[in-house]
């Protein structure tokens, strides 16, 4: 919708500008020239000036009922591609969340009817708890996502060091990352940069960029966390030297529900991070893309401020 309104007040700015410069043109020739027209012709100067706002109405009429049609056009176009967008969202939300409650409730009804032997029990229980984390997640992101794209949300933005909320996310990964061998490579200045960001939304971007990096890929990759200040804003990026992103999923990865195959056959995520990750920055003012290649990796997350 913020998209369509930016569009719809460039097309009135670009509207009003044609409509004018014709109006000028229009009264130049039958006004100021009325007199010069009426010796030429013979017509009095009364007829071309009528004709001027005659002509001026009809094509006022004209300018606004193309541009009507264009706003009417590009409204039903923009609410078909929500509806489009909104049912395959609730039947991705269908496929993602039938897995595990089907799960839960297969392992509940066999616990229920004695049919798991006492010695299962314990792994049985594990699963249903695990299944159960991983739903409730899901409804945790969805939640998020839906109030991130909510009409008049807002983040309280406050003075903080970008380099000091990349660092403590980068710590708090440490284990993964060891658990993974992952070589980490940090690029941090220990000069401040500081920013007004809404400091827990960051660190939930940053976060899912870096868990995104190791999970998604083998053990082992060269892993890159760099903040770099840029002009009166910052980059923080995160590189890695793991698999490729597939070209058919490279325009769409930010859209809810996107990921990969493996990902989606592991279970290993919801498909909604980096849908969350792109409209937090979007609402600092910035933006998320992804490079492929970069500098020496096989593809990284820039996260613009």
């Amino acid at each position: 919708m913020n998209t369509l309104r930016s569009k719809l007040i460039y097309q009135y700015i670009v509207f009003s500008f044609v409509q004018v410069a014709v109006m000028l043109g229009l009264y130049g020739l039958l006004f100021v020239h009325a007199p010069a027209l009426a010796a030429v012709t013979g017509i009095p100067e009364t007829v071309f000036e009528a004709a001027g706002i005659v002509l001026g109405f009809l094509l006022f009429a004209a300018f606004s009922y193309g541009y009507w049609r264009k706003v009417s056009r590009a409204v039903a176009e923009d609410a078909a591609r929500q509806v489009r967008e909104r049912s395959l969202l609730f039947a991705n939300i269908a496929h993602d969340l039938k897995n595990p409650m089907a799960s839960i409730l297969g392992y509940a009804r066999a616990m229920e009817a004695g049919h798991v032997p006492p010695e299962d029990q314990e792994t049985v229980c594990r699963t249903i708890s695990a299944k159960a984390l991983q739903v409730d997640d899901m409804v945790k992101k969805l939640f998020r996502y839906a109030r991130l794209e909510s009409e008049g949300y807002t983040l309280s933005l406050r003075e903080a060091d970008v380099c000091g909320i990349v660092r403590e996310c980068t710590a708090l990964r440490y284990d993964d990352i060891e658990a993974n061998e992952v070589q980490l490579e940090v690029e941090i200045p220990e000069t401040p940069v500081l920013h007004p960001v809404d400091a827990p939304e960051l660190t939930r971007v940053v976060d899912n960029l870096i868990s995104n990096a190791i999970r998604h890929n083998g053990k082992g990759i060269r892993l890159l966390v760099a903040v770099r200040q840029t002009g009166e804003g910052a980059e923080i990026v995160v590189a890695d030297s793991g698999t490729t992103i597939p070209p058919s999923l490279r325009n769409a990865i930010f859209e809810p529900f996107q990921c990969s195959d493996a990902s989606r056959q592991s279970k290993d995520g919801s498909g909604l991070g980096l849908a969350i990750a792109r409209r937090v920055m979007q609402l600092h003012g910035g933006s998320l893309r992804v490079e492929q290649p970069f500098a020496g990796y096989t593809k990284a997350f820039v996260a613009r401020l």
